[in-house]
């Protein structure tokens, strides 16, 4: 989710995911994605109901760990 998107910025429309869709097992598993990273951002994301967090520049590491995460979510 992008947490800068134009008209509805990625934190809105994540509360609004998790608003139509409580139940954490049953919707995506929503990773913010951000340019612009400063301190706090990753903590308002993850109150927004994202499950994790990442800043560009995307680096492999940190992708397959968050994507490792997803995996190991889904099969519990």
């Amino acid at each position: 989710m992008d947490v800068q998107m134009p008209e509805m910025d990625g934190l809105e429309a994540t509360r609004r995911v998790v608003a139509g869709q409580p139940d954490a097992a049953k919707r995506p598993w929503i990773i913010a994605l951000t340019a612009n990273a400063v301190q706090g951002d990753r903590e308002l994301c993850l109150a927004a109901g994202m499950d994790d967090y990442i800043s560009k520049p995307i680096k492999k590491e940190q992708l397959a760990g968050v994507l490792g995460r997803v995996r190991q979510a889904a099969a519990s």
